[in-house]
């Protein structure tokens, strides 16, 4: 996951939990790289514009068909780009506790989301999690209500 281009084969990407910055470069002519979504500006809305390619994807795998589609649709926020987020860890207790959480994102429009901890213990879905295994944030206010503060949680900072 890439935070930076240097040049045409050169980036950098965090490392340590994101304590630290290496420069990688690839001379490989194909680069398949991943990109932090918090590392770079957004693109302006107008003007640009990109060719689209229409492929025949059922036939690409044989034996495979497409079965439908379901987008979640939510009052709050997505987590990945909300300016305000509020989390909750092991030390909520349970996932019924959660529902204080939800009261106050709600007033505060805010995106809710959740410690590795709470998520394993079965408190909330796995698309709340933030952290070096999770989502990564970068709101103007996060507020953490029974988290611990693992390096592994601050990783998604």
């Amino acid at each position: 996951e890439i935070v930076a281009v240097e040049s045409e084969d050169t980036f950098v990407r965090p490392i340590y939990a994101g304590n630290a910055l290496q420069t990688v470069q690839s001379k490989d002519s194909i680069k398949l790289i991943t990109v932090r979504s918090t590392g770079f500006d957004a693109v302006a809305a107008e003007g640009g514009g990109a060719a689209i390619e229409q492929i025949a994807a059922a036939d690409a795998f044989p034996g495979a068909s497409f079965v439908g589609q379901e987008l979640t649709v939510s009052e709050r926020p997505e987590l990945t780009s909300a300016r305000v987020v509020i989390s909750g860890g092991r030390g909520m207790g349970s996932g019924e506790n959660f529902k204080l959480i939800e009261a106050v994102a709600d007033k505060l429009g805010a995106a809710i989301g959740a410690s590795r901890a709470a998520v394993d213990a079965g408190f909330v879905p796995n698309d709340y999690q933030v952290g070096q295994t999770g989502k990564i944030v970068a709101p103007e206010l996060y507020i953490a209500v029974g988290i611990s503060g693992a390096i592994q949680h601050l990783a998604g900072m």
